[in-house]
């Protein structure tokens, strides 16, 4: 088989598989979007209280501007768990739905 082709039906393929979906014995599909829907908020409201923590320390310093900045600004360690704003929301998400009794399916 040509090359080009193996790699169309392995994406065809692909694009047809469903997404992992929160599942509980006793939620319906759509209270489970709701639960995810109302978690993602949350995770998205607690998330944004902690600006300081992505852009880095003395981001926010009294003298930000003028001849005694810091224009270098440092960025967020790859390293840690909560660099990143989207992994931070997804890691807080998936911690309210399974508090709520959710389970990936």
């Amino acid at each position: 088989m040509p090359r080009p082709l193996v790699f169309m039906i392995a994406a065809l393929l692909c694009a047809c598989s469903t997404a992992p979906r929160w599942v509980r014995p006793d939620a319906s599909p759509e209270q489970a979007d709701r639960d995810d829907v109302e978690c993602q908020r949350m995770a998205a409201r607690e998330v944004s209280t902690l600006a300081g923590g992505y852009y880095g320390p003395g981001y926010y310093a009294p003298y930000a501007y003028g001849p005694y900045s810091r224009r270098a600004v440092s960025r967020p360690d790859p390293s840690q768990p909560s660099a990143y704003r989207a992994l931070e929301e997804a890691r807080l998400t998936d911690l309210c739905m399974r508090a709520r009794g959710y389970q990936r399916q």
